[in-house]
């Protein structure tokens, strides 16, 4: 057996944004944690599309440097079967360059690089870590380490969780509408492409879908999209439920799933995370990770998940009639939205008499597919 080169107490398998927040979140905690990244510096490849809602610089226990904000969004045009209505929310979302936004999390972290996990034995007090770099020993382990996630893997942590594919490419080409970006769902609302503005003469096309060269080339196409690619991006992203907490082991970003099923965005519950995370750490009860994040996120994500499902397995019609019910009430959104929390637009529409006809024609989507059926039947 090799040697054992350290003894860190904390061990955190992935340096990406969720991991070195959480880093951050330790050391303000008084905590000394080392970080394993795999590749050779914080930041790249990047593998997200880069926007990120208003409260990710506004609501957190540490401040996040705004030096990576490149464009500020007030608002977005929604696309489906040639109809589409605007959204205008000031200031609703940054655009980020994802790298610099990575590395400044990382800033002060004790990191080890090009170090990959390969595999765990669970010890008595803790865990044995064997990497590309040596062993290592940790006493509490936090898997931070993406979709694929090892740690997740290597100790068998439940999960119920399907990757999608996501496709990304940044086009030198000028827009009219800097402040806007543009979605086209493929399929409301789980599968879309976007415009996303930097704002500095480039744009950032993109789809999660099935076939992501395929929707993504035709998205293009359609609008008439040219312009040099300077960079393609490209990574799975995991929609679903996972255990969080695993005797001295926890996970937190996409290695546990959390991520917002309607928009695939992760970066909000990703950071929300860590610092509930990084509190049970400090008590000295990881159990409570998994509690407090229930209550703050479970609902959120549960019914979204089932949102999401049946979205994806009803008929064509009937997305049509929802997609248009949205459309006329594109002022009660712009009120009631969170770019965070998406039932919030749901209960609003709910409450509203005149969405009864829609419910209506999705009930009679649902009732004619056993399959929808069966999955609302297995959540009772």
């Amino acid at each position: 057996m090799k040697k054992i080169e350290k003894f860190p107490k904390i061990i955190i398998v992935g340096a990406g944004p969720i991991g070195c927040y959480l880093g951050q979140m330790l050391k303000h905690y008084g905590f000394n944690p080392l970080l394993f990244e795999e590749h050779k510096e914080v930041g790249l490849p990047v593998s997200c599309a880069g926007i990120v809602g208003k409260d990710v610089f506004s609501a957190t226990v540490i401040p996040i440097s705004k030096q990576s904000i490149l464009n500020v969004i007030d608002g977005a045009k929604i696309n489906f079967n040639d109809s589409a209505f605007l959204l205008k929310r000031p200031s609703v979302a940054y655009i980020v360059d994802r790298a610099a936004f990575d590395k400044n999390l990382s800033l002060g972290l004790d990191i080890q690089f090009e170090t990959r996990l390969e595999d765990i034995k669970k010890e008595e007090n803790g865990y044995l870590l064997k990497t590309t770099k040596g062993e290592y020993f940790a006493e509490i382990l936090i898997g931070a380490d993406g979709p694929y996630s090892r740690v997740r893997k290597l100790l068998g942590f439940n999960s119920n969780l399907t990757l999608y594919k996501g496709l990304q490419y940044r086009i030198k080409k000028e827009v009219p509408d800097k402040d806007r970006v543009q979605v086209n769902y493929i399929k409301p609302f789980s599968f879309f492409n976007w415009l996303i503005p930097e704002g500095n003469g480039i744009v950032r096309i993109g789809t999660i879908s099935n076939k992501p060269i395929f929707e993504l080339e035709k998205f293009m196409e359609e609008n008439g999209i040219k312009g040099e690619i300077i960079e393609k991006n490209a990574g799975p992203v995991p929609i679903g439920t996972c255990d969080l907490v695993k005797e001295n082991a926890a996970l937190v970003g996409d290695a546990a799933c959390q991520v917002k099923p309607i928009t695939a965005g992760g970066i909000f519950y990703g950071i929300k995370s860590a610092e509930i995370l990084a509190k049970a750490i400090k008590n000295e009860n990881l159990k409570n990770y998994e509690q407090e994040w229930e209550e703050s996120f479970g609902k959120e994500i549960s019914l979204c998940l089932l949102i999401r499902y049946v979205m994806e397995n009803i008929d064509n019609k009937v997305l049509k009639k929802v997609f248009e019910y949205i459309k006329e009430n594109a002022p009660l959104i712009e009120k009631m939205g969170d770019f965070e929390n998406h039932s919030s637009v749901l209960w609003s529409l709910v409450a509203n008499p005149r969405t009864y006809p829609t419910i209506g024609s999705v009930f009679m989507g649902v009732m004619k597919n056993p399959k929808i059926l069966m999955r609302l039947l297995r959540r009772r």
